[in-house]
């Protein structure tokens, strides 16, 4: 397939317009903590952080409209590489990502590093196996790189369905991850949430394809990064005086250890081959954190890290967000800089799961169930935490059960910070799930289009009838999916 070349490169103030976005951000979430501290509904607050950044990913969306193939499926190949990076890194993670991961590195401590450790593996692996090829090649899609490359038809239309299932796997789960976030801030329903959910993932695809989802992902990455940071930076502010949670997780992590064997905690070992991975609903604290293979074998933690590996460096979505930069070279420095944010995402994570079970382990573990602190009471009422002892017994860690994907957005209401501060880190995870379902209904759609509907040369197809295709396939893809969202999950 013949490259593109455009004459000209991305807006030369393209950073003016994400530093006023930044402000914007920002200026939302002081407008919510004045109005809770006027004592206003929490309702209102609710609702500017929810329509404020919405407002603002669909103005990006919306400036870049287009109707050219060649910026519908490939963003016009001038992406710089720092923002092509950064969406490459958010796509590996996803909403799900960051708040599951989360919640299994408070859950299983050190043996999540199995799951977490892969994922900036996976963009290496990537970078260097497979990206420079396929902006060298410039298909639209992986399948019509495979069909191409091979002349196989066969192996083209295979492919594309073989692609579909774990891309129609993770846009559900963003979709029913995303109801749930606006369900604890904004109170809506399973059907009213998702559909706000959808229907601003569809207005970004279905106006610029792979154009609008790419810059309207790098604003979504901004609200992403505020929502990991502020809590946790607080937190290290408040129990170290040093703002770098990535650094200051480390003493908290040994108190968590001596703790722990103050209360004799005891040591479980799992068997080479098991894999313990915490589910959805509520699950114990039995193991000691920083116990290694207490939760996943010996054998299986390097198994776990190479089949997370593999799946990340095979990923469609995240292959095809590496072609959009324009020259080679610069796909290759989109893969560093993918892999550098990734980085700073995951001991991001670590470092919110470390100051979780901290509070938990400080404030909850040894004391009387009828003396818990005050937010962890919050969390029992809410059903999102539970206890097995009465009374005046001492809670044991086996007898605290908490959901996993509560962790992330319980930090700040664990810290006793203004509720705004709590439902400005829910928000920014939703912006994450809403960057992860639009980037892999953009590549899923596209290889329905280009791959299944138009035959082995879409190059020849007319271009409007080509974009009409495609923006079927968004559609009916994009709303058939939210139908499998809503199902129940038994």
């Amino acid at each position: 397939m013949a490259d593109h070349p455009s004459t000209r490169l991305s807006h030369p103030r393209v950073g003016l317009f994400f530093g006023i976005f930044a402000s914007l951000l920002l200026a939302v979430g002081l407008i919510a903590l004045l109005l809770e501290a006027l004592d206003v509904s929490r309702a209102w607050s609710g609702l500017v952080l929810l329509v404020g950044p919405v407002l603002l990913y669909a103005s990006f969306a919306l400036a870049v409209t287009t109707n050219d193939p060649h910026e519908f499926f490939a963003a016009g190949r001038r992406v710089p590489s720092a923002i092509a990076g950064s969406t490459i890194a958010l796509t590996a993670l996803g909403g799900t990502g960051l708040v599951s991961l989360t919640g299994a590195m408070f859950m299983m401590g050190s043996d999540a590093f199995a799951l977490l450790l892969g994922v900036p593996a996976g963009v290496v692996v990537a970078g260097v196996l497979f990206v420079p090829f396929l902006r060298k090649f410039g298909a639209y899609t992986i399948p019509s790189y495979l069909g191409m490359r091979l002349d196989s038809r066969l192996l083209q239309v295979s492919s594309a369905l073989v692609f579909a299932v774990p891309a129609c796997l993770i846009i559900v789960a963003e979709l029913v991850l995303a109801r749930q976030l606006l369900a604890g801030v904004a109170g809506l329903s399973p059907l009213l949430g998702g559909g706000i959910a959808i229907g601003i993932v569809l207005v970004f695809l279905l106006t610029g394809g792979m154009r609008a989802a790419v810059w309207s992902s790098f604003a979504k990455l901004i609200a992403a990064l505020v929502a990991l940071v502020l809590p946790v930076t607080i937190a290290a502010l408040y129990y170290s005086n040093v703002p770098v949670p990535q650094l200051t997780a480390g003493s908290m992590a040994r108190g968590i250890l001596r703790v722990e064997l103050f209360r004799d905690v005891p040591l479980l070992q799992a068997s080479p081959w098991m894999v313990d991975l915490p589910g959805e609903g509520l699950e114990a604290l039995g193991r000691r954190f920083l116990q290694m293979f207490g939760s996943v074998g010996a054998s299986a933690y390097a198994l776990v890290s190479l089949i997370v590996l593999a799946g990340v460096a095979g990923m469609p979505t995240l292959l095809m967000r590496s072609t959009t930069t324009p020259s080679v070279g610069a796909s290759r420095a989109a893969v560093t800089w993918a892999v550098v944010l990734v980085g700073f995402l995951v001991l991001t994570l670590a470092a919110i799961a470390i100051y979780a079970r901290s509070l938990i382990t400080e404030q909850v573990l040894g004391m009387p169930a009828d003396r818990l602190p005050g937010w962890f009471q919050s969390w029992i009422q809410r059903g999102i935490a539970a206890v097995d002892a009465k009374g005046s017994a001492p809670v044991s860690l086996a007898g605290i059960a908490v959901q996993r994907d509560q962790v992330l957005p319980g930090l700040s209401f664990a810290l006793g910070l203004p509720w705004s501060v709590g439902a400005i880190a829910v928000m920014g995870a939703f912006a994450a799930c809403l960057a992860g379902a639009v980037a892999h209904l953009q590549t899923l759609a596209a290889s329905l289009s280009e791959d299944l509907a138009l035959g082995r040369e879409p190059d020849n197809a007319d271009r409007a009838w080509r974009l009409i295709v495609a923006r079927i396939a968004l559609l009916a893809t994009g709303l058939g999916l939210f139908a499998v969202s809503l199902m129940p999950a038994d």
